[in-house]
């Protein structure tokens, strides 16, 4: 079942973040598009699919991990079916926010942890850290791009629909956890209705909301904006692909030192030196074109992209507890669909208005500032509360680690 977890994820965000990211300009010219409305497809993915993700619990507790992911992967193939022989731009962007996203947060998004942590409720930690790497993404650009310029677009978006093809019989054999097992997890209470107006009182969660948001904006912003920021450097996009696949490396290297740091230096101050990190890749990719400056920038994105989610649910544990990590978890979700959504879109519109990407660069470097600006605020606040966060991130992810 580990395995199982970890291909679905693999697949629905790796065709997601690498495939929809490196299609941008082919998308640009075959719809005669703007390149704001060219990265629009991956921001309504990530729309969608963020906005599903409080109702999955629910799907998963009524209809089971076997229909719910198979229903996913049903669904997203249609959606890149659909996204290979659409006639029209607003077609493509209607297969993406309603089949691709809504489809990959069906078996891709929370249901992986739920399989994987189900089975194995003893060394959860370790299987989550599994079921999560990010190795498609790592190989999808370099294969995808050469499908594209050999083949075209349609040819790329049917070798994805191939991708989910072999996937399917998978999803089929998913089994849920036997009750067993089950029994042997200590059940984390969800908040009540007051403690959801505690938490969205807090001072601290809407502090948390913007550099969480500014964060993953970001994150999504380097997926959609890398090859066309490369192609205006006269990089040539196989390159070009190379370089997303440095940042899908780097990336299984952030998820892994992400959880180092916080026992280090703490959760915040890792998502504080995360938002540093992601403003130095975007001053250097704004500085120069050349090619081992582009190659760290690019390495950057990917390792600070990957060391977000875990400091943030050690965050919410450290501030909230661990009974409230789920309604958090949703809650932040839905209060950073503007960042997620907007970020990306936007950095393309302001290219598109001033005809380069100068106003971009400084946009998100500025906004990566103001979260890492947050998040060490949010540190000094906890110790001088009178601890010094002892944040682990792989100990909220077993109840029963007391820690």
């Amino acid at each position: 079942m580990l395995v199982r977890a970890m291909l679905a994820q693999n697949v629905g965000t790796g065709c997601a973040f690498g495939g929809l990211g490196i299609s941008v300009l082919a998308m640009q010219e075959r719809y005669h598009a703007s390149l704001g409305t060219a990265t629009m497809g991956l921001s309504l993915t990530v729309l969608s699919m963020t906005a599903l993700g409080p109702m999955m619990a629910g799907l998963i507790s009524r209809y089971g991990l076997r229909s719910v992911m198979t229903s996913g992967v049903a669904m997203s193939l249609l959606g890149y079916l659909a996204l290979a022989f659409a006639p029209t731009m607003a077609l493509a962007l209607a297969a993406c926010a309603l089949l691709i996203g809504p489809g990959s947060a069906l078996f891709a998004a929370l249901p992986p942890a739920v399989l994987a942590s189900g089975w194995y409720p003893h060394d959860r930690g370790k299987v989550m850290g599994i079921a999560y790497l990010p190795l498609l993404v790592t190989f999808l650009p370099l294969l995808g791009v050469d499908i594209i310029q050999r083949h075209g677009l349609t040819a790329f978006y049917l070798s994805i629909v191939a991708i989910h093809l072999l996937l399917l019989p998978l999803m089929l054999g998913v089994a849920d956890p036997p009750e067993e097992l089950l029994d042997e997890q200590e059940t984390v209470a969800s908040p009540t209705g007051s403690a959801k107006v505690v938490i969205l009182g807090s001072m601290l969660f809407w502090v948390i909301v913007v550099g969480d948001g500014i964060l993953n904006g970001t994150a999504i912003a380097g997926s959609a904006h890398m090859l066309p920021v490369i192609k205006e450097y006269g990089v040539s996009l196989e390159t070009g692909a190379m370089l997303l696949s440095s940042s899908g490396v780097a990336s299984i290297i952030g998820s892994l030192v992400a959880g180092y740091a916080c026992d280090r230096v703490g959760s915040a101050t890792t998502l504080a030196l995360s938002a540093m990190g992601f403003a130095l890749a975007w001053t250097l990719i704004a500085i120069t074109g050349w090619l081992p400056v582009l190659t760290v920038a690019s390495f950057l994105i990917g390792f600070c992209g990957a060391s977000v989610f875990p400091p943030i649910s050690a965050l919410v544990v450290r501030i909230f507890g661990i009974d409230a990590l789920p309604k958090v978890l949703g809650l932040l979700g839905v209060m950073t669909l503007p960042f997620t959504f907007i970020m990306s879109a936007a950095a393309g519109w302001l290219h598109d208005l001033w005809g380069n990407y100068e106003p971009a660069f400084a946009t998100l470097i500025a906004t990566c500032l103001l979260a890492a600006a947050a998040f060490f605020g949010i540190s000094r606040h906890l110790a001088r509360m009178g601890a010094a966060e002892p944040d682990v991130c792989g100990g909220y992810l077993s109840p029963a680690d007391p820690g």
